[in-house]
This record gives C-alpha cells, structure tokens and sequence, in this order.
C-alpha cells in the first residue's frame, strides 16, 4: 500500500487551486514599468525541492498593477528571487520584520506578516539597478558564519545598537546561492554577478542607511561574488571550534533521531551541497550525520580561507575569543563594520539574554541530553587528519580548534 503524507497532498490541492485561480483571475501582459501585485490568501509551506522561495509558495490570486514607487515604501521588501523576477513583499503595517529579538530569520518575519506581493522582471530589476552605479556597498557589512557559532548572538548585539537595521538570513540571498552550488558556472556569469548586485541594493534599500548582514551558512559559495558586485562591502567570517559545532547542530537540528539516508537527501535538497559531491565524500568514509556535519564546516571554511588570504581587511573572528574578551571583540567588529565602537556596552546587553528566546533553538528547548553520543574518537581523528591533508587547516585540542586562519583576530 502506497502512503502519501498530508502535506504532499495539501500540496498539489493548493496547486491545483491556485491554477484555478489563476484562469479566473488572469495576470495581465508582462508590464515594463510597473509592478504586479498579488493578494496574498493563504501561506504554504514549500516542497524541499524547489530550491528557492519563490511564488509557488503562495496561494494567491492577481489583484493590480501598481507604480514603481510601491517598491520604496518603508514596509516593502525584497522577498525572493527565481528564475525571472525579483519578488517584493508588503508586511503588516506596524510589524517590524527586522526585529531580530521576534524574528531571526529575516524570511521568517516576512512570510508570518505578508499581506502583499509584487514582483518585477529580472531585466527592469537590473534597470533600476543601474541608476545606482556609484554605490560600492560601504555602508553594507556581512558577517559570514558556520551556523552554530554564536552568529545569532552578534546579530543581536549590533540590532541593540540600533545603529543600523539588520537583516538576518535574507532569502534572496540563498535563492542565489542555492542557483549557483547546482551550477557552479554561473559564479563567474556577469547578469547573475548583476543579479546578486541587485539583491544586496535590494536588501540596502538607502544609501544613506548603514545595514549588517548576518547570512545563512549556505551562502558561503557566494564570498567572492560579492566583494566582485560591491567591492566596498565590509565582510568578516565567524566561526567556532569544530567539536561543540557540531554537537550543537546535531541537537539543535534533531538530526541525531532523523535516518542517515533522509539526512543526506536533505542535504542536497536543501541545495547544501550536489549529489555527486556527496556520493564521493560517502565512499571516503563521510558516513555518519556528524561526520557529514563536520565535513561541511571544512568545505566551507576553506573557501572563506581562500578569500581571505589576498585581502587583509576581512577578519576572521572565532566564537571563543567574543567569550575571553567580549568589549574587545564588539570594539573591534562595531568600528570594523562603520559603527561608532562607543556602542559596545549597549551592545554587550544581549550577552545576558537568550538571543534564540522566540525560536526552537532557545535554551530551555534545545535537549541537551545526547551530547556525549554526537562525537566518537574515530570520528575526530578522521576530521583532525582529513582538515589538515585536504583543506590545509590545522585543528587542535579536546575542542577541535582550527588555530591557522587567516587574519586571525586575537
């Protein structure tokens, strides 16, 4: 007997509806310069493979065209990007969805409170784009991270400042590059390097405003990409020793209770990393949920050490040196990231709070029981060998640090 889950078949239902809806409301010829409007009547949430949060997300149906000032509106964002659009979404007036103490997840905040979309074509994104070629992403910084390791806490420590908006973990950033790690010729392609530009002029609405990026993990294949579309941006990594890493990931995921081959799809669905990259890394030895976690850490620190090596001014900070001095640490990344390194006392409040209080990675929901079944001596040996051989970084002690990155702070 073939079992079906209710989401799959809530799925193609809201599918089926959606298509009704669409013959009766019909949208009209693409416009040139003007932006569609859908009302948005019901959230879905997304098949894993869609690779991207884009309009088949929504049950929707075809309301207006509006002017492009729609778009600068102060509750206006950009949503997503697919293959031919820039979404926009309307929230709930009054709804600060930058708020990063009620939402951690910029996508979180606006999929919750959406009322409205609107999107553009690619090509009259790109246009509008233009009219802004003088800016290089300055008043922009972006705090690439592992996941795990402590990046949530510093978002919310620069939000306290309120010195700049902050925008945690846009999607539109991992629409681009969850496009670019199944192709990965399309790192180097000038109208996806213009597609990207767009994106982060998109989520830095003004030039006049300062803006603190914190993406997700999965956007590390974009580094290079962005210091090419804006040279101006102040990039900096974050990242933690690799051992309570990847224990957090383990228990804070409950990936430890998920099945080795549903873990593994999810992995290349989520687009992570590609198929044919995993069935390799699984004939050498990269078996077990915690070896694959640990084994992503290294792919993509290597990446940010390979960016970093030839510019100077994109520090490396661990977790564990905000923990041994954290006014130093703040001092350091607030005057790193253009903000006025008087703010790091306001800053240093968030230390005393949860930083994941709002989510299902707060403290008191986290089951911290199974720690000591997340790692086995095989599996730590088989990393600390495997990051020196491969990736060139050296990883030291109990803990498994990494001790020789480049620009190292403290």
């Amino acid at each position: 007997m073939l079992f079906v889950s209710y989401e799959v078949v809530l799925s193609y239902c809201l599918r089926l509806l959606q298509a009704i809806l669409n013959l009766i409301y019909p949208p009209p010829a693409e416009p040139s310069n003007l932006v569609s409007c859908y009302d948005v009547l019901y959230f879905a949430k997304p098949a894993l493979d869609t690779g991207a949060n884009d309009l088949t997300m929504f049950l929707r149906k075809f309301t207006e065209t509006r002017g492009l000032e729609w778009l600068k509106r102060d509750d206006v964002h950009l949503f997503s990007v697919t293959e031919t659009h820039f979404v926009f979404a309307r929230t709930t007036p009054g709804v600060d969805v930058h708020d990063v103490t009620r939402f951690h997840w910029l996508c979180m905040g606006k999929k919750l409170h959406t009322v409205e979309l609107g999107e553009i074509s690619i090509c009259l994104g790109l246009d509008l784009i233009r009219d802004r070629e003088e800016e290089d992403g300055s008043n922009i910084g972006i705090l690439h991270n592992l996941g795990r390791c402590g990046s949530t806490l510093v978002a919310n420590m620069i939000y306290k400042t309120g010195q700049c908006q902050v925008l945690a973990e846009p999607g539109p950033l991992l629409d681009i590059s969850a496009c670019v790690i199944r192709n990965p010729e399309l790192s180097t392609d000038p109208v996806m390097l213009d597609k990207l530009r767009a994106v982060l002029l998109f989520l830095a609405k003004s030039p006049d405003r300062r803006y603190f990026i914190k993406p997700t993990f999965g956007t590390y294949i974009l580094v290079t990409m962005i210091h090419n579309a804006l040279p101006g941006v102040r990039e900096a990594y974050l990242y933690r020793a690799l051992k309570p890493m990847a224990i957090s990931s383990c228990l804070s995921f409950g990936v430890l209770k998920m099945p080795y081959a549903a873990a593994k799809r999810l992995s290349v669905d989520a687009g992570f990393i590609r198929q044919d990259v995993q069935d390799e890394n699984e004939r050498n030895g990269i078996d077990t949920i915690p070896r694959i976690i640990l084994y992503g850490f290294l792919v993509r620190t290597q990446v940010f050490v390979r960016e970093a090596i030839t510019r100077p001014d994109f520090p490396f900070y661990s977790y564990e040196s905000l923990l041994a001095d954290p006014k130093a640490f703040t001092t350091h990344l607030l005057a790193h990231i253009g903000l006025d390194p008087q703010w790091a006392d306001v800053a240093l409040e968030a230390l005393s709070e949860d930083s994941q209080k709002n989510s299902w990675f707060s403290r008191d929901k986290v089951d911290r029981s199974e720690a000591g079944t997340v790692m086995d001596k095989e599996t730590e040996d088989m990393i600390m060998k495997l990051a020196e051989e491969k990736f060139g970084i050296e990883v030291r002690g109990s803990q498994m640090e990494m001790v020789n990155l480049p620009n190292q702070w403290r």
